[in-house]
Formats: C-alpha cells, sequence, structure tokens
C-alpha cells in the first residue's frame, strides 16, 4: 500500500528547502579558505580537507598544514552541521513513516559528525597539535559526517522512491554508491597503493564527501521548485473550481429568470 502524499504546499517543505540550498556556503568557505593558503599552497589532491581547519602550522612527512583562515573553515564545518538540522527538522516528515525515522536518526547522525569536525579541528590521519582527545573526537566526527551521511543519502534515496519520486529517489541512491566507493578509497588509501584511484588522498576524500554536498544542494533547490509548483497548482485548482460555482449560479439564476417568465 502506499502512503498518502504530503501536502508539498506546506510552508516546511521551502524552509527546508533554502535551509539544503543555504549548504553551499561549505563550498565556498572550502575554496576562500584554501586560496589563503600562502607559505604552502593548499593542494586539493594531497591535503585532506580537515587541514583546512587546523590551527597549527606543521609540516608532515606527507604534506604541508598552514591555514590562516582555519577559523573560517571550522566555523563553515559547524554551521553545515546546524543547517543540516534544520533541514531534517522541516523535512523529515516527508518520507512514509517507516523510513522518516531512519532518515531522521542518519541526518542526525551527520550533523553531529560535521560539529564534531568544526569544534575539535584535526586530522583523521594522525593526530595534531599534541592533543589526543582533539584528535579522537575529530576522528569519531569525520567518521560521523561521512559515513553517516552517505547511509543518509541512501536511506533517504530509498523512502522517496517508496513514495514513487524516482527521478531524485534514484539521484540519491547513485550517489550514495559514489560516495561510498570513495569512502572505501579513504580508508584503504594508506596501506593500499592505487586505492586513491589516482586522485590523491584529497582527492578520493572529496569523492566520498561531495556526493552528499551535492545531494543537499539538488534536494534543496528540488524542494523549493516542488513547493512553488504545489502553489501553483492549488492557486489553479481553486481559480477552476471558482469559475465552475460562477458559472452554475449563472446558470441558476437563468434558469430562475425564464421559469418567472
Amino acid at each position: 500500500m502506499t502512503a498518502s502524499a504530503p501536502d508539498l504546499t506546506d510552508r516546511r517543505v521551502a524552509r527546508g528547502g533554502v535551509a539544503l540550498v543555504a549548504t553551499t556556503q561549505y563550498l565556498i568557505a572550502e575554496q576562500v579558505v584554501a586560496s589563503a593558503w600562502v607559505d604552502a599552497p593548499y593542494s586539493f589532491g594531497d591535503n585532506y580537507i580537515s587541514d583546512l581547519g587546523v590551527p597549527e602550522c606543521l609540516v608532515l612527512d606527507d604534506r604541508v598544514v598552514c591555514s590562516p583562515q582555519w577559523l573560517l573553515m571550522d566555523a563553515a564545518f559547524v554551521l553545515q552541521g546546524l543547517i543540516v538540522l534544520v533541514a531534517v527538522w522541516q523535512l523529515a516528515w516527508l518520507l512514509p513513516r517507516a523510513w522518516r525515522w531512519a532518515a531522521t536518526v542518519l541526518g542526525g547522525v551527520h550533523a553531529v559528525g560535521m560539529l564534531l569536525v568544526g569544534l575539535f579541528p584535526g586530522s583523521i590521519a594522525e593526530t595534531l597539535g599534541g592533543d589526543a582527545t582533539r584528535g579522537m573526537l575529530h576522528g569519531i566526527g569525520a567518521s560521523l559526517a561521512i559515513a553517516g551521511g552517505l547511509v543518509w543519502i541512501l536511506v533517504a534515496g530509498i523512502g522517496m522512491l517508496v513514495r514513487r519520486w524516482r527521478g531524485v529517489g534514484i539521484l540519491s541512491i547513485v550517489l550514495s554508491v559514489v560516495g561510498l566507493v570513495g569512502m572505501a578509497g579513504l580508508l584503504l588509501a594508506p596501506t593500499t597503493p592505487g586505492a586513491d584511484l589516482g586522485l590523491g588522498i584529497g582527492g578520493v576524500e572529496r569523492l566520498a564527501v561531495y556526493p552528499i554536498i551535492a545531494w543537499l544542494i539538488l534536494m534543496g533547490i528540488s524542494a523549493v521548485l516542488v513547493h512553488r509548483g504545489a502553489l501553483r497548482q492549488e492557486q489553479w485548482e481553486r481559480m477552476r473550481a471558482e469559475d465552475e460555482a460562477a458559472a452554475q449560479a449563472a446558470l441558476g439564476a437563468s434558469g430562475a429568470a425564464a421559469t418567472d417568465a
């Protein structure tokens, strides 16, 4: 049995969509912070994403880490987590009940992971700054953000297919699979030659992360457009109903006049 269709004219659809579109701030912050590296240029292939948020300047065996705008990147990580929490709160009800709770929990896991990544800057590869606790919490956050995010969009995609929203459902599943390939490469790269698919450690990490960001933005755009379309449909149906009522009233009046004559 297909679950009853949700009311897409509900303002929560628009609010959640706008929130998801706002996750573009992550990509903007990443570009701004990366361009600020002067002492050693930031490499999207050789540097981890989290290197952008590390407050220390370090020369490591495989890369240099020195991010002048580290605070901006960490703020973007935290803001991303908060935006996702808002979006989940506004949009989770659109999915069928059986999938709604799973998607809510997984969206929350991803958001909490992003918060931890920003609040405890570090690296998933090693302990930076001599603070093991900070490094551990950062690693936990990165794992929750990436793994939780990819499973989240997979579950949401299946829920959309149940709703018979085939286009966005299939897109969600495809993006999740691409991200899972990237995550596997990220986990295997330190010990398995070629696991980074020739993209470098930073490149394969982005293969895991960018599908999540792309999904957030595309779902946001879809929600805004669907909400607008539903409002226009509702307005058209109201106008048609009013026209039909007016026509019936006119017909009744003419019939009454003919009877009187």
